[in-house]
Protein backbone atom coordinates (compact mmCIF):
# COMPACT_ATOMS: atom_id res chain seq x y z
CA UNK A 1 0.00 0.00 0.00
CA UNK A 2 1.12 3.54 -0.63
CA UNK A 3 1.43 6.02 2.23
CA UNK A 4 -2.02 7.56 2.39
CA UNK A 5 -2.05 10.48 4.83
CA UNK A 6 -4.98 12.79 5.36
CA UNK A 7 -5.21 16.20 7.00
CA UNK A 8 -5.01 16.56 10.77
CA UNK A 9 -8.30 16.43 12.65
CA UNK A 10 -9.91 19.84 12.81
CA UNK A 11 -13.02 20.96 14.63
CA UNK A 12 -16.04 21.85 12.52
CA UNK A 13 -19.25 23.49 13.67
CA UNK A 14 -21.15 20.19 13.39
CA UNK A 15 -19.34 17.19 14.87
CA UNK A 16 -21.56 14.39 13.52
CA UNK A 17 -23.93 13.96 10.61
CA UNK A 18 -26.23 10.98 11.13
CA UNK A 19 -27.59 10.01 7.71
CA UNK A 20 -30.72 7.88 7.28
CA UNK A 21 -31.57 6.95 3.67
CA UNK A 22 -35.15 5.69 3.49
CA UNK A 23 -37.67 4.29 1.03
CA UNK A 24 -41.27 3.45 1.98
CA UNK A 25 -40.50 2.41 5.55
CA UNK A 26 -42.20 5.08 7.61
CA UNK A 27 -43.31 2.45 10.14
CA UNK A 28 -39.73 1.77 11.25
CA UNK A 29 -38.25 5.19 10.42
CA UNK A 30 -40.18 6.72 13.31
CA UNK A 31 -38.26 4.69 15.87
CA UNK A 32 -34.91 5.12 14.09
CA UNK A 33 -35.27 8.91 14.35
CA UNK A 34 -36.37 8.62 17.97
CA UNK A 35 -33.09 6.90 18.91
CA UNK A 36 -31.10 9.60 17.13
CA UNK A 37 -32.82 12.39 19.02
CA UNK A 38 -32.28 10.81 22.46
CA UNK A 39 -28.65 11.97 22.72
CA UNK A 40 -27.09 14.17 25.39
CA UNK A 41 -25.04 15.91 22.73
CA UNK A 42 -25.61 19.13 20.80
CA UNK A 43 -23.22 19.20 17.86
CA UNK A 44 -24.91 16.92 15.36
CA UNK A 45 -27.49 16.83 12.59
CA UNK A 46 -29.84 14.16 11.26
CA UNK A 47 -30.19 13.89 7.47
CA UNK A 48 -33.25 12.04 6.19
CA UNK A 49 -32.76 11.22 2.50
CA UNK A 50 -36.15 10.09 1.20
CA UNK A 51 -35.85 7.95 -1.92
CA UNK A 52 -39.13 9.03 -3.56
CA UNK A 53 -41.39 7.60 -0.85
CA UNK A 54 -45.05 8.39 -0.24
CA UNK A 55 -46.13 11.38 1.86
CA UNK A 56 -46.24 9.14 4.95
CA UNK A 57 -42.47 9.40 5.29
CA UNK A 58 -42.47 13.20 5.47
CA UNK A 59 -45.38 13.09 7.91
CA UNK A 60 -43.27 10.96 10.26
CA UNK A 61 -40.34 13.38 9.96
CA UNK A 62 -42.53 16.44 10.53
CA UNK A 63 -44.10 14.88 13.62
CA UNK A 64 -40.84 15.30 15.55
CA UNK A 65 -40.66 19.08 15.01
CA UNK A 66 -36.90 18.97 15.57
CA UNK A 67 -34.45 21.54 14.21
CA UNK A 68 -31.77 18.85 14.12
CA UNK A 69 -33.61 16.98 11.35
CA UNK A 70 -33.03 17.97 7.73
CA UNK A 71 -35.34 16.31 5.22
CA UNK A 72 -34.58 15.81 1.51
CA UNK A 73 -36.51 13.86 -1.12
CA UNK A 74 -35.64 12.68 -4.63
CA UNK A 75 -38.27 13.09 -7.34
CA UNK A 76 -37.61 9.65 -8.86
CA UNK A 77 -36.56 6.31 -7.33
CA UNK A 78 -32.77 5.99 -7.19
CA UNK A 79 -30.40 3.06 -6.81
CA UNK A 80 -29.28 2.66 -3.22
CA UNK A 81 -25.76 3.93 -3.95
CA UNK A 82 -27.14 6.99 -5.76
CA UNK A 83 -29.44 7.80 -2.85
CA UNK A 84 -26.54 7.45 -0.43
CA UNK A 85 -24.43 9.82 -2.54
CA UNK A 86 -27.29 12.32 -2.47
CA UNK A 87 -27.61 12.02 1.31
CA UNK A 88 -23.88 12.57 1.71
CA UNK A 89 -24.01 15.72 -0.41
CA UNK A 90 -26.25 17.37 2.21
CA UNK A 91 -24.10 16.49 5.24
CA UNK A 92 -21.88 19.14 6.85
CA UNK A 93 -20.65 17.20 9.89
CA UNK A 94 -17.01 16.42 10.59
CA UNK A 95 -17.77 12.71 11.02
CA UNK A 96 -20.36 10.82 9.00
CA UNK A 97 -22.51 7.96 10.35
CA UNK A 98 -24.96 6.12 8.07
CA UNK A 99 -27.73 3.98 9.54
CA UNK A 100 -30.76 2.31 7.95
CA UNK A 101 -34.38 3.33 8.40
CA UNK A 102 -35.00 0.24 10.56
CA UNK A 103 -31.79 0.74 12.57
CA UNK A 104 -30.99 3.06 15.47
CA UNK A 105 -28.34 4.67 17.62
CA UNK A 106 -27.94 3.56 21.20
CA UNK A 107 -29.07 6.24 23.64
CA UNK A 108 -26.35 8.81 24.33
CA UNK A 109 -23.90 7.03 22.02
CA UNK A 110 -22.75 10.22 20.27
CA UNK A 111 -20.93 11.70 23.31
CA UNK A 112 -19.18 8.34 23.80
CA UNK A 113 -18.11 8.17 20.16
CA UNK A 114 -16.89 11.75 20.40
CA UNK A 115 -14.83 11.00 23.51
CA UNK A 116 -13.28 7.88 21.97
CA UNK A 117 -12.36 9.72 18.78
CA UNK A 118 -10.59 12.41 20.81
CA UNK A 119 -8.77 9.92 23.03
CA UNK A 120 -7.70 7.64 20.18
CA UNK A 121 -7.10 10.54 17.74
CA UNK A 122 -8.42 8.62 14.72
CA UNK A 123 -10.10 9.41 11.40
CA UNK A 124 -12.41 6.40 11.64
CA UNK A 125 -13.87 4.45 14.51
CA UNK A 126 -15.76 1.19 14.10
CA UNK A 127 -17.87 -0.89 16.42
CA UNK A 128 -19.81 -4.15 16.54
CA UNK A 129 -23.50 -3.16 16.73
CA UNK A 130 -26.42 -4.70 18.53
CA UNK A 131 -28.50 -6.81 16.14
CA UNK A 132 -32.29 -6.75 16.30
CA UNK A 133 -34.85 -8.67 14.26
CA UNK A 134 -38.14 -6.78 14.22
CA UNK A 135 -41.29 -8.71 15.27
CA UNK A 136 -42.82 -8.36 11.77
CA UNK A 137 -40.13 -10.57 10.22
CA UNK A 138 -41.54 -14.01 9.21
CA UNK A 139 -38.79 -16.00 10.93
CA UNK A 140 -38.62 -18.04 14.16
CA UNK A 141 -35.98 -15.60 15.42
CA UNK A 142 -38.33 -12.59 15.14
CA UNK A 143 -38.00 -10.05 17.97
CA UNK A 144 -34.58 -11.36 18.93
CA UNK A 145 -31.77 -9.14 20.23
CA UNK A 146 -28.07 -10.02 20.00
CA UNK A 147 -25.76 -7.88 22.13
CA UNK A 148 -21.95 -8.05 21.76
CA UNK A 149 -20.33 -8.12 25.17
CA UNK A 150 -16.58 -8.63 24.82
CA UNK A 151 -15.62 -5.04 25.74
CA UNK A 152 -12.28 -4.55 24.06
CA UNK A 153 -10.72 -2.23 21.50
CA UNK A 154 -8.77 -3.84 18.68
CA UNK A 155 -6.58 -2.14 16.10
CA UNK A 156 -7.01 -4.09 12.88
CA UNK A 157 -4.51 -4.26 10.03
CA UNK A 158 -6.05 -3.75 6.60
CA UNK A 159 -3.51 -6.14 5.06
CA UNK A 160 -5.08 -8.91 7.13
CA UNK A 161 -8.73 -7.88 7.09
CA UNK A 162 -9.24 -7.05 3.40
CA UNK A 163 -8.41 -10.51 1.95
CA UNK A 164 -10.39 -12.33 4.64
CA UNK A 165 -13.48 -10.17 4.15
CA UNK A 166 -13.17 -10.36 0.36
CA UNK A 167 -13.17 -14.16 0.55
CA UNK A 168 -16.10 -14.38 3.01
CA UNK A 169 -13.82 -15.54 5.82
CA UNK A 170 -14.64 -12.51 7.95
CA UNK A 171 -17.82 -10.57 8.59
CA UNK A 172 -17.81 -7.25 6.69
CA UNK A 173 -18.65 -5.58 9.99
CA UNK A 174 -14.91 -5.69 10.71
CA UNK A 175 -14.32 -3.30 7.81
CA UNK A 176 -14.40 0.49 8.33
CA UNK A 177 -17.68 0.90 6.49
CA UNK A 178 -19.46 4.25 6.51
CA UNK A 179 -22.48 2.27 7.76
CA UNK A 180 -22.72 1.95 11.57
CA UNK A 181 -19.28 3.49 12.00
CA UNK A 182 -17.98 7.07 12.16
CA UNK A 183 -15.82 8.19 9.21
CA UNK A 184 -14.09 11.57 8.98
CA UNK A 185 -15.06 13.70 5.99
CA UNK A 186 -11.36 14.04 4.99
CA UNK A 187 -11.29 10.31 4.23
CA UNK A 188 -14.49 10.64 2.24
CA UNK A 189 -13.02 13.53 0.25
CA UNK A 190 -9.86 11.50 -0.39
CA UNK A 191 -11.85 8.54 -1.72
CA UNK A 192 -13.91 10.81 -3.97
CA UNK A 193 -10.74 12.48 -5.27
CA UNK A 194 -9.15 9.14 -6.15
CA UNK A 195 -12.20 7.43 -7.68
CA UNK A 196 -14.71 10.16 -8.53
CA UNK A 197 -17.36 8.83 -6.17
CA UNK A 198 -17.86 7.43 -2.67
CA UNK A 199 -20.24 4.53 -3.36
CA UNK A 200 -19.22 2.34 -6.28
CA UNK A 201 -21.08 -0.97 -5.89
CA UNK A 202 -24.61 -2.25 -5.43
CA UNK A 203 -23.71 -2.81 -1.75
CA UNK A 204 -22.56 0.74 -0.90
CA UNK A 205 -21.78 -0.02 2.74
CA UNK A 206 -19.46 -2.95 2.02
CA UNK A 207 -17.79 -1.06 -0.85
CA UNK A 208 -16.79 1.78 1.48
CA UNK A 209 -15.50 -0.78 3.97
CA UNK A 210 -12.93 -2.08 1.50
CA UNK A 211 -12.11 1.40 0.18
CA UNK A 212 -11.55 3.02 3.57
CA UNK A 213 -9.64 -0.01 4.86
CA UNK A 214 -7.20 0.41 1.98
CA UNK A 215 -6.82 4.14 2.66
CA UNK A 216 -6.44 3.76 6.43
CA UNK A 217 -4.16 0.71 6.74
CA UNK A 218 -4.87 0.51 10.52
CA UNK A 219 -8.11 1.36 12.33
CA UNK A 220 -9.80 0.72 15.71
CA UNK A 221 -12.79 -1.59 16.19
CA UNK A 222 -14.78 -1.62 19.41
CA UNK A 223 -16.30 -4.93 20.44
CA UNK A 224 -18.79 -2.64 22.12
CA UNK A 225 -21.95 -1.38 20.42
CA UNK A 226 -22.85 2.21 19.67
CA UNK A 227 -25.80 1.46 17.41
CA UNK A 228 -28.43 -1.11 16.46
CA UNK A 229 -28.67 -2.92 13.12
CA UNK A 230 -32.30 -3.76 12.56
CA UNK A 231 -33.83 -6.31 10.21
CA UNK A 232 -37.49 -5.62 9.42
CA UNK A 233 -40.03 -7.21 7.09
CA UNK A 234 -39.16 -4.75 4.30
CA UNK A 235 -35.38 -5.00 4.68
CA UNK A 236 -33.67 -5.42 1.34
CA UNK A 237 -31.15 -7.86 2.78
CA UNK A 238 -33.88 -10.04 4.26
CA UNK A 239 -35.82 -10.19 1.00
CA UNK A 240 -32.74 -11.13 -0.99
CA UNK A 241 -31.50 -13.77 1.44
CA UNK A 242 -34.89 -15.51 1.67
CA UNK A 243 -36.07 -15.28 -1.94
CA UNK A 244 -33.75 -17.06 -4.35
CA UNK A 245 -36.34 -17.96 -6.96
CA UNK A 246 -39.56 -16.02 -6.47
CA UNK A 247 -38.50 -12.38 -6.58
CA UNK A 248 -40.29 -9.81 -4.46
CA UNK A 249 -41.03 -6.28 -5.63
CA UNK A 250 -38.28 -4.99 -3.34
CA UNK A 251 -35.66 -7.27 -4.92
CA UNK A 252 -36.83 -6.55 -8.46
CA UNK A 253 -36.69 -2.80 -7.88
CA UNK A 254 -33.25 -3.10 -6.29
CA UNK A 255 -31.86 -4.99 -9.30
CA UNK A 256 -33.54 -2.72 -11.87
CA UNK A 257 -32.32 0.53 -10.30
CA UNK A 258 -28.78 -0.83 -9.90
CA UNK A 259 -28.67 -1.91 -13.54
CA UNK A 260 -29.96 1.50 -14.63
CA UNK A 261 -27.22 3.26 -12.66
CA UNK A 262 -24.48 0.96 -13.97
CA UNK A 263 -23.97 -0.71 -10.60
CA UNK A 264 -25.04 -4.26 -11.31
CA UNK A 265 -22.86 -7.24 -10.44
CA UNK A 266 -19.19 -7.08 -11.41
CA UNK A 267 -18.46 -9.27 -14.50
CA UNK A 268 -16.46 -11.64 -12.27
CA UNK A 269 -19.38 -12.03 -9.86
CA UNK A 270 -21.83 -14.82 -10.78
CA UNK A 271 -25.28 -13.41 -11.53
CA UNK A 272 -27.09 -15.84 -9.24
CA UNK A 273 -29.66 -14.97 -6.53
CA UNK A 274 -27.47 -15.14 -3.42
CA UNK A 275 -26.51 -11.47 -3.02
CA UNK A 276 -25.79 -11.72 0.69
CA UNK A 277 -23.09 -14.31 -0.02
CA UNK A 278 -21.73 -12.42 -3.03
CA UNK A 279 -21.86 -8.84 -1.73
CA UNK A 280 -18.39 -9.09 -0.15
CA UNK A 281 -16.49 -10.38 -3.21
CA UNK A 282 -18.47 -8.10 -5.53
CA UNK A 283 -17.82 -4.95 -3.48
CA UNK A 284 -14.17 -5.91 -3.10
CA UNK A 285 -13.75 -6.35 -6.85
CA UNK A 286 -15.39 -2.96 -7.50
CA UNK A 287 -13.18 -1.27 -4.91
CA UNK A 288 -10.06 -2.96 -6.26
CA UNK A 289 -10.83 -1.88 -9.84
CA UNK A 290 -11.44 1.71 -8.73
CA UNK A 291 -8.77 2.19 -6.08
CA UNK A 292 -6.00 -0.43 -6.18
CA UNK A 293 -6.20 -2.36 -9.50
CA UNK A 294 -2.49 -3.22 -9.59
CA UNK A 295 -2.07 -4.27 -5.96
CA UNK A 296 -1.32 -8.00 -6.10
CA UNK A 297 -1.57 -8.40 -2.32
CA UNK A 298 -5.35 -8.57 -2.52
CA UNK A 299 -7.33 -11.05 -4.60
CA UNK A 300 -10.28 -13.41 -4.45
CA UNK A 301 -9.88 -17.18 -4.44
CA UNK A 302 -12.48 -17.70 -7.13
CA UNK A 303 -12.52 -21.49 -6.80
CA UNK A 304 -13.55 -21.16 -3.16
CA UNK A 305 -16.11 -18.51 -4.09
CA UNK A 306 -17.67 -20.84 -6.66
CA UNK A 307 -17.68 -23.71 -4.17
CA UNK A 308 -19.50 -21.42 -1.78
CA UNK A 309 -22.06 -20.45 -4.42
CA UNK A 310 -22.81 -24.09 -5.18
CA UNK A 311 -23.24 -24.85 -1.48
CA UNK A 312 -25.54 -21.90 -0.78
CA UNK A 313 -27.79 -22.00 -3.87
CA UNK A 314 -31.17 -23.68 -3.37
CA UNK A 315 -32.85 -24.20 -6.76
CA UNK A 316 -36.49 -25.24 -6.81
CA UNK A 317 -36.07 -27.39 -9.91
CA UNK A 318 -33.53 -28.72 -12.40
CA UNK A 319 -34.27 -26.01 -14.97
CA UNK A 320 -33.48 -23.29 -12.46
CA UNK A 321 -30.26 -25.09 -11.51
CA UNK A 322 -29.11 -25.11 -15.14
CA UNK A 323 -29.64 -21.34 -15.27
CA UNK A 324 -27.40 -20.93 -12.23
CA UNK A 325 -24.69 -23.17 -13.68
CA UNK A 326 -24.72 -21.17 -16.92
CA UNK A 327 -24.43 -17.86 -15.05
CA UNK A 328 -21.49 -19.11 -12.99
CA UNK A 329 -19.80 -20.47 -16.12
CA UNK A 330 -20.15 -17.08 -17.84
CA UNK A 331 -18.64 -15.24 -14.88
CA UNK A 332 -15.44 -17.25 -15.41
CA UNK A 333 -15.08 -16.28 -19.09
CA UNK A 334 -11.95 -14.23 -18.36
CA UNK A 335 -10.10 -17.38 -17.21
CA UNK A 336 -10.35 -20.41 -19.52
CA UNK A 337 -8.51 -22.63 -17.06
CA UNK A 338 -10.98 -21.76 -14.33
CA UNK A 339 -13.89 -22.43 -16.66
CA UNK A 340 -12.52 -25.88 -17.49
CA UNK A 341 -12.09 -26.65 -13.79
CA UNK A 342 -15.68 -25.59 -13.13
CA UNK A 343 -17.08 -27.67 -15.99
CA UNK A 344 -15.17 -30.77 -14.89
CA UNK A 345 -16.28 -30.33 -11.31
CA UNK A 346 -19.92 -29.34 -11.66
CA UNK A 347 -21.20 -30.12 -15.16
CA UNK A 348 -22.87 -33.32 -13.94
CA UNK A 349 -23.71 -32.15 -10.44
CA UNK A 350 -27.19 -31.07 -9.38
CA UNK A 351 -28.72 -30.72 -5.92
CA UNK A 352 -32.03 -31.71 -7.54
CA UNK A 353 -30.76 -35.09 -8.73
CA UNK A 354 -29.08 -38.08 -7.14
CA UNK A 355 -25.98 -39.29 -8.98
CA UNK A 356 -22.52 -40.78 -8.51
CA UNK A 357 -21.00 -37.39 -9.30
CA UNK A 358 -23.02 -35.85 -6.48
CA UNK A 359 -21.57 -38.36 -4.02
CA UNK A 360 -18.02 -37.60 -5.18
CA UNK A 361 -18.60 -33.88 -4.71
CA UNK A 362 -20.16 -34.33 -1.29
CA UNK A 363 -16.97 -36.01 -0.06
CA UNK A 364 -14.81 -33.19 -1.43
CA UNK A 365 -13.38 -31.59 1.74
CA UNK A 366 -13.60 -27.97 0.52
CA UNK A 367 -17.15 -28.36 -0.73
CA UNK A 368 -18.20 -30.14 2.46
CA UNK A 369 -16.72 -27.33 4.55
CA UNK A 370 -18.57 -24.66 2.54
CA UNK A 371 -21.83 -26.62 2.61
CA UNK A 372 -21.67 -27.26 6.35
CA UNK A 373 -20.88 -23.60 7.11
CA UNK A 374 -23.68 -22.22 4.94
CA UNK A 375 -26.31 -24.55 6.39
CA UNK A 376 -25.37 -24.30 10.07
CA UNK A 377 -24.30 -20.71 10.76
CA UNK A 378 -27.92 -19.49 10.92
CA UNK A 379 -28.80 -22.20 13.43
CA UNK A 380 -25.95 -21.53 15.86
CA UNK A 381 -27.89 -18.71 17.48
CA UNK A 382 -30.23 -21.29 19.00
CA UNK A 383 -27.46 -22.79 21.14
CA UNK A 384 -27.99 -20.52 24.11
CA UNK A 385 -28.21 -17.05 25.57
CA UNK A 386 -24.45 -16.55 25.74
CA UNK A 387 -22.75 -17.54 22.48
CA UNK A 388 -19.19 -16.51 21.62
CA UNK A 389 -19.37 -13.38 23.73
CA UNK A 390 -22.83 -12.32 22.56
CA UNK A 391 -25.97 -12.21 24.69
CA UNK A 392 -29.07 -13.48 22.91
CA UNK A 393 -32.29 -12.05 24.33
CA UNK A 394 -35.95 -12.59 23.51
CA UNK A 395 -37.28 -9.03 23.25
CA UNK A 396 -40.77 -10.19 24.23
CA UNK A 397 -39.55 -10.91 27.75
CA UNK A 398 -38.74 -7.20 28.10
CA UNK A 399 -41.83 -5.88 26.24
CA UNK A 400 -39.60 -4.56 23.43
CA UNK A 401 -41.18 -4.17 19.97
CA UNK A 402 -38.92 -1.72 18.09
CA UNK A 403 -35.37 -0.34 17.92
CA UNK A 404 -36.09 2.45 20.39
CA UNK A 405 -37.21 -0.19 22.88
CA UNK A 406 -33.95 -2.04 22.23
CA UNK A 407 -31.99 1.17 22.85
CA UNK A 408 -33.84 1.72 26.13
CA UNK A 409 -33.23 -1.87 27.20
CA UNK A 410 -29.53 -1.58 26.48
CA UNK A 411 -29.41 1.68 28.42
CA UNK A 412 -30.80 -0.11 31.47
CA UNK A 413 -28.37 -3.02 31.19
CA UNK A 414 -25.44 -0.62 31.09
CA UNK A 415 -26.45 0.90 34.42
CA UNK A 416 -27.14 4.46 33.25
CA UNK A 417 -30.49 4.46 35.05
CA UNK A 418 -29.76 2.60 38.26
CA UNK A 419 -32.99 3.71 39.94
CA UNK A 420 -35.01 1.85 37.32
CA UNK A 421 -32.77 -1.20 37.20
CA UNK A 422 -34.52 -4.53 37.66
CA UNK A 423 -32.72 -7.66 38.99
CA UNK A 424 -33.20 -9.32 35.60
CA UNK A 425 -30.71 -6.82 34.13
CA UNK A 426 -28.05 -7.32 36.79
CA UNK A 427 -26.20 -10.20 35.15
CA UNK A 428 -25.79 -8.13 31.99
CA UNK A 429 -23.99 -5.36 33.89
CA UNK A 430 -21.14 -7.55 35.16
CA UNK A 431 -19.28 -7.42 31.83
CA UNK A 432 -19.53 -3.63 31.75
CA UNK A 433 -18.16 -3.32 35.29
CA UNK A 434 -15.14 -5.46 34.40
CA UNK A 435 -14.61 -3.41 31.24
CA UNK A 436 -14.62 -0.15 33.24
CA UNK A 437 -12.06 -1.53 35.70
CA UNK A 438 -9.85 -2.71 32.82
CA UNK A 439 -9.97 0.71 31.13
CA UNK A 440 -9.01 2.40 34.41
CA UNK A 441 -5.96 0.15 34.77
CA UNK A 442 -5.00 0.74 31.12
CA UNK A 443 -5.16 4.53 31.53
CA UNK A 444 -2.78 4.31 34.51
CA UNK A 445 -0.24 2.33 32.50
CA UNK A 446 -0.52 4.85 29.66
CA UNK A 447 0.11 7.66 32.10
Amino acid sequence: MENKQVNDIKTLDIRFSVLIPTRERDDTLKYAIQTCLDQQFDSYEIIIQDNCSSSATKEVVDSFKSEKIKYFRSNVPLAMSENWELALSHAVGEYIIFIGDDDGLLLNSLPKIDRLIRELNVKAICWIPVNYIWPNVPLPSANMIKIPWKHRIRFLQSMEVIPKAANNQLNPGHLPMIYHNAIHRDLIALLRKKTGRVFGACAPDVYTGFAFAYLLEVYPVLDYPMSIVGVSAKSNGLEQSLLQDKKSNIVQEFDTLNAKSGLGWHPKTPNVPIPIFLSNPDAFQRAKDALFPNDTNFYINRKNMIMGCIAVLKPTNEEKWKEYIKAIHESLSDDIGLQKWFDSKFSNYSPCLYSKNNLQLIFDSKFLRQYFFSHTRKKLIKLGKNFRGDYILDAREFSVKDVFGVAELYDKTKGFKLSRLSPKYAYLRLGNMLFTIGCSILRRFRG
